[in-house]
């Protein structure tokens, strides 16, 4: 397996979300593709929540994943750096031992 892909995460305000997905699909050569959800995050610091969100103990947060090469991953986050640091924008990457995608099997032939 190649040892220079990783997964890149990051974990941001919904609003920050755009932005960042913005530069990710501005990347040249572009990505082959990413995810993106909507998650919650639990934890301290909730000065900037809304009372809901205080009521509750989580914010809403958007997550999104690429699997790509580390130095790309090291290109886009000096990129979201210089293009204006997101605030409350947590990241981390991890090593990827496999990476694929599973393709159907072609169908049996027809006997006549």
């Amino acid at each position: 397996m190649d040892q220079s892909l990783c997964k890149l995460t990051f974990v941001c305000p919904p609003d920050s979300a755009t932005h960042i997905t913005e530069l990710m699909l501005s990347l040249d050569p572009p990505l082959a593709g990413f995810t993106t959800w909507t998650v919650e995050g639990h934890g301290f610091g909730f000065g900037d929540a809304t009372v809901s969100e205080r009521v509750r103990g989580r914010v809403k947060r958007s997550m999104i994943v690429a699997v790509l090469d580390r130095k790309v991953a090291a290109d886009l986050l000096d990129d979201i750096a210089a293009k204006g640091a997101v605030p409350h924008l947590t990241y981390w990457t991890e090593p990827v031992d496999g990476f694929g995608q599973m393709r159907p099997a072609d169908p049996p032939a027809q006997s006549s």
